[in-house]
């Protein structure tokens, strides 16, 4: 049997390990370390594997129940879920800088739908854009128009003064 050659021994072979596999313990490397057991690694969420916030695994859950189509991708889910959270990462991006800008530490409504509006991508992919319900309305839009108590008062007042002369007249021909 051929007896294995040592690595300090030859030169240039610094390193190298020469021992047959047989030979070698399995707890121990060459270089006089134990070796690493190989451990069982932690399982990883597909999001944290594809390196996304949003849940691939619940998106996957809901698109099967869904029922959209018959069979679904393994990599249908993590795309959808990468979408979503590009979308959600810049309409919050620039609804903060549009928060930022009018002095308030809040997004609120109406900034979400500035950015949507302002950005010629997320007009695009969302359509029209959410409607205007209630308050949501962005603050120039409510400006624009004045508050209907204001015109009932006006309009009383514009009433009241054409009535005054006729009671006027009404009360000298008594």
């Amino acid at each position: 049997m051929e007896r294995p050659v040592e690595a300090s021994s030859v030169p240039g072979m610094d390193g190298v390990c020469t021992a047959p596999e047989q030979e070698r313990e399995p707890e121990a490397s060459c270089s006089g370390e134990p070796s690493m057991r190989r451990r069982a690694k932690a399982k990883q969420s597909r999001s944290s594997r594809a390196g996304l916030l949003f849940p691939v695994s619940r998106i996957e859950r809901q698109l099967r129940r869904g029922q959209f189509a018959e069979r679904l991708g393994a990599n249908a889910p993590v795309y959808l879920a990468a979408v979503l959270q590009w979308v959600t990462h810049k309409t919050m991006d620039m609804a903060g800088k549009i928060s930022k800008k009018s002095n308030q530490q809040y997004i609120s409504p109406c900034h979400l739908q500035t950015s949507i509006r302002n950005s010629p991508v997320l007009k695009h992919l969302l359509g029209s854009g959410p409607k205007h319900r209630g308050r949501a309305v962005p603050k120039s839009q409510r400006v624009a128009s004045p508050s209907k108590t204001k015109k009932t008062q006006r309009m009383k007042r514009s009433h009241r003064q054409q009535a005054a002369p006729a009671r006027a007249t009404a009360a000298v021909t008594n």
